[in-house]
């Protein structure tokens, strides 16, 4: 029996020390961290939004937003150029939208969340989808926003 005590303590000292390590490395809880990302979601769309990003609607009329819609990366920013032409597209899959927007509009965006963590930018390998969505947009809107 005393055997048994002599394995259990430097288990249970080991375990204190692994759970003491993780609360002074500044863990967060499940709570915290689903806080954090929702902050971080709302910001992030807040300043899209303030930058000028235009909102493009996604419905079972646009099929082809909803593809774009699907295979952008989320939580990050897809980078599309074509013909001297750079587009830059984030995605908010909750509300069924795109936040599309131009160079001026993506440095407006990086000029207003300045200092606070930003969506990793990423370069679309393939902007054929984008292109055709965009194609469409522009011919619906005559080439002018739709109001927001």
């Amino acid at each position: 029996m005393a055997r048994r005590h002599h394995l259990l303590y430097p288990a249970l000292l080991l375990s204190f020390l692994f759970l003491l390590a993780a609360g002074c490395a500044g863990g967060q809880t499940p709570r915290e961290a689903f806080q954090q990302q929702t902050q971080d979601l709302v910001m992030t769309e807040y300043f899209l939004d303030k930058a000028g990003f235009q909102h493009w609607p996604v419905d079972q009329t646009t099929p082809k937003r909803q593809a774009l819609l699907d295979a952008i990366p989320r939580g990050k920013i897809s980078t599309y150029q074509r013909g001297g032409q750079t587009y830059h597209v984030y995605t908010d899959e909750a509300a069924q939208r795109l936040y599309v927007g131009d160079e001026a509009a993506y440095q407006r965006y990086l000029a207003l969340s300045q200092g606070r963590k930003l969506c990793e930018r990423v370069v679309a390998p393939d902007s054929s989808s984008f292109w055709s969505c965009y194609d469409e947009y522009q011919a619906l809107t005559g080439g002018r926003p739709r109001s927001q």
